[in-house]
This record gives C-alpha cells, sequence and structure tokens, in this order.
C-alpha cells in the first residue's frame, strides 16, 4: 500500500536514485534546476511516496520570485515515480497533497516546467497567458496554477531565483 508522507533527510539517497532514473544523469543540467541551486527546499511541502520501507516516487517545492515586484511564489519540481509504477496514479497522490498542503500553507502560485496534457488535469495552464515566462524554457512547456483560484493571484514577469530577491527586513 502506497503511503504519502514528508520527505525525510534519510531519504535523500534513494530520491536521488530515483531521479536519476526518471531524467538521467543529465537532469542537473537542465535550465530549471539554476532556479534550485544553493537554495533550500521548501520542506513541508517535499513529500515521498512509500510503498513499505521504499520510497517509490518523490515531490519537492523551491522558493521563487516573479516580476519587477519579485512576487513570491513557489517551483513545482521535480516529481517523479519509480518506472514499475508510473501510470498507476502514485505522481497524482503526491501532487495533490502537496498542492493541498500549499493552499493550506497559504502559498498563491504554484510554477513547474512539465508538458500540459500531464499536469493540465491538476488545473495549471500556459504561464504565458498571464505573461510570467522562464528564461531558457519553451512557454509552452512552463505552467502555472493559482492556488486560491484568482487568476489575479498572478503576477507578470520573468521567474527570478529567489537568492537574488532582496527582502526588507520586518
Amino acid at each position: 500500500m502506497i503511503e504519502i508522507t514528508n520527505e525525510q533527510p534519510s531519504d535523500a539517497a534513494a530520491i536521488e536514485t530515483l531521479l536519476d532514473q526518471a531524467f538521467g544523469p543529465g537532469r542537473l543540467a537542465k535550465s530549471s534546476y539554476s532556479y534550485r541551486k544553493r537554495i533550500s527546499r521548501i520542506w513541508p511541502l517535499c513529500l515521498v511516496a512509500r510503498d513499505g520501507d521504499e520510497v517509490v516516487g518523490t515531490i519537492r517545492y523551491w522558493p521563487i520570485a516573479i516580476g519587477p515586484k519579485t512576487a513570491p511564489a513557489l517551483l513545482l519540481g521535480p516529481v517523479a515515480v519509480r518506472a514499475d509504477l508510473q501510470s498507476t496514479g502514485v505522481g497524482g497522490l503526491l501532487i495533490r497533497a502537496s498542492l493541498a498542503r500549499a493552499t493550506a500553507a497559504g502559498h498563491r502560485l504554484v510554477v513547474l516546467v512539465g508538458d500540459e496534457p500531464y499536469y493540465g488535469r491538476f488545473g495549471f495552464r500556459p504561464a504565458a497567458e498571464w505573461g510570467v515566462s522562464m528564461e531558457r524554457e519553451s512557454p509552452a512547456r512552463v505552467l502555472a496554477l493559482p492556488l486560491d483560484g484568482s487568476e489575479a493571484a498572478i503576477p507578470s514577469g520573468v521567474v527570478q531565483r529567489w537568492r537574488s530577491v532582496r527582502r526588507e527586513a520586518a
């Protein structure tokens, strides 16, 4: 039976193996990884699917900013499921559970790089519809989902690395 739980530091090796199998050794060269380098992931949203003690799926989230006003958003990815369990709903379980947590935590927008036929069933649409773009990515593959159901939540502009954003002290 598949159980969705929080990712634990002890899951790191199993997750890296799963990601290498799903995306190949060149995965770290993808442009979406440039937004993740030296940035801490958002741990409460990083989940794994377990079959007993084995990690069979993973989903992670990272902070990003969008546009000249550096509006905060989430970068979803990667999502990976062990090859023999793909097309069994495990990926959907991870996505739905993590989106519910992101919504409950007050996050307003999720952006990802992926295929609309897959992610569209979760409500994602091309981010270009709202004027959101990501350097070095095909506009057709940059997708967005406003979590509060309001398209007004989507700021326009280019996706930026989180660490490059200046934040004023509260």
